[in-house]
């Protein structure tokens, strides 16, 4: 028996997609510290990186790093790499509403997906978006005194309140929905490192793309479908414990900050 896997994500984009999560999660790790800097894991984090100015450091360059990956992408997706099958299409609705009643039991029938499903290309756009926000309103934020020879105040001071919105709905959307759909569900994921995908997951996921794959394309490479050892899958199903765990404590963080912001936000602007 031979298992299949095929060619997803380039190495070129492989690095791409390192360097921007990675960017992220230290902005993250060294943003939120500062938006709530009297709880006890706040301080813990700034000391965790070395200090204040440290974080500030940290922020500052991983904030240039997104942006430059981000423009960067575009750029070369653009001049070299187009691909429209990214693009939202009157598929996407039909999927969209043929997976809602099969979710809600109207149809027993599952769209058939391409390359990207209506939700991938949510959070693909919705993360060019939220780049170009944080982005944004960071450099403002980091150069406020200059940013305001150009700029009412009033502007700048809203900067702020929508990098930090953006930076919450970001972080849930990142760390609760798509490590939920990418990786909680597929456990352990490995395509953002290998850049394959196994057939059985392409078939049933994608199953547009694998015939497509089927008929036109060779298969990237071959591998022995063995039975895994049980030593192996007692290291796996330790560490989606472990996963689990991790996620569902950054569910709840990620909650609670959410709910901070919008109770702050409530007794700012409204009461």
């Amino acid at each position: 028996m031979v298992e299949l896997n095929f060619r997803r994500f380039t190495l070129n984009q492989r690095i791409q997609h390192i360097l921007f999560f990675t960017s992220f999660i230290l902005l993250a790790y060294t943003g939120f510290p500062l938006k709530f800097p009297d709880e006890w894991w706040s301080r813990w984090m700034i000391a965790s990186v070395g200090g204040f100015d440290n974080r500030t450091f940290i922020h500052h360059f991983s904030g240039l790093v997104m942006i430059g990956v981000s423009v960067y992408h575009v750029v070369y997706h653009i001049l070299e790499k187009p691909r429209y099958d990214i693009l939202f299409n009157l598929k996407d609705i039909e999927d969209f509403q043929q997976q809602i009643s099969y979710y809600l039991r109207y149809s027993d029938v599952h769209p058939k997906f391409g390359r990207y499903t209506w939700k991938q290309k949510f959070e693909y756009f919705g993360a060019g978006f939220g780049a170009v926000i944080m982005g944004f309103t960071g450099l403002l934020m980091w150069q406020p005194f200059e940013a305001m020879k150009y700029f009412p105040i009033g502007f700048v001071q809203v900067a702020d309140l929508f990098h930090t919105w953006e930076a919450v709905l970001a972080s849930l959307a990142v760390f609760i929905g798509h490590f939920y759909d990418e990786h909680f569900m597929k456990f352990p994921n490995l395509s953002w490192l290998t850049g394959n995908i196994p057939e059985e997951e392409l078939k049933n996921e994608h199953p547009l793309e694998y015939e497509e794959a089927m008929k036109n394309r060779p298969i990237e490479n071959q591998e022995p479908g063995e039975h895994k050892a049980a030593n192996n899958i007692l290291i796996i199903g330790f560490a989606k414990l472990v996963f689990t765990f991790v996620f569902l404590v950054i569910c709840v963080w990620m909650l609670w900050i959410s709910y901070s912001v919008l109770t702050e936000a409530v007794r700012t602007y409204v009461l």
